[in-house]
């Protein structure tokens, strides 16, 4: 059990969920989200990770991961822990994550969590599935979740110290309160 993941695995969590927000999802910040296809599913995957080489297929297995990343979420958001335990083993076994020293050139020797064979959503998924499985015990069940606001999905990491994080950010935190505060008024 860990007690905060270390920077290696914090990055993939939020990879993991940058995936999940631009890959995924129904509704963003109130607004109906369009549905990526094509040209602007390559586009968006592209941008997120960061890398240049993602075609239309990659695109779409990226986007598969980050609705498999998603349910596991969706089960966490409900505290049904055994559920997301179950999805996440399923896709440790998937992704036949398992660790290996690498080193590339002159680069030191590293930990992967997949084999040199791997294509980048083997590599993706193997290494998100790892991330998300060290991060699960006490830790993050309390720092992920889908945001509370009406009509957005997005997922969000809690890093805050009280773990009172229930929005996806400022401006669904600020719509939820605006919304608060009209119907209170009306009420007067």
């Amino acid at each position: 059990m860990v007690d905060e993941p270390d920077g290696h695995h914090a990055m993939r969590l939020e990879t993991g969920v940058a995936l999940i927000n631009a890959l995924t999802g129904e509704h963003v910040h109130g607004r109906p989200k369009p549905a990526l296809g094509g040209h602007d599913l390559v586009r968006v995957a592209t941008e997120t990770l960061g890398n240049g080489q993602i075609d239309l297929l990659t695109a779409e297995r990226l986007r598969n991961l980050a609705a498999r990343l998603r349910e596991i979420i969706e089960s966490l958001s409900r505290r049904e822990h055994d559920q997301a335990a179950s999805l996440l083993n399923r896709m440790l076994d998937d992704s036949k994550a398992r660790p290996s020293l690498q080193r590339h050139g002159e680069q030191s020797w590293h930990l992967h969590f997949h084999g040199p064979e791997a294509d980048l959503v083997q590599q993706w998924a193997a290494g998100l599935a790892v991330s998300v499985a060290a991060a699960f015990g006490e830790h993050i069940p309390h720092r992920v979740g889908l945001c509370a606001a009406p009509r957005c999905d997005q997922v969000y990491i809690d890093a805050s110290q009280a773990q009172i994080k229930r929005f996806c950010g400022l401006a669904c935190q600020n719509r939820v309160k605006a919304a608060a505060y009209r119907a209170r008024r009306s009420g007067s």
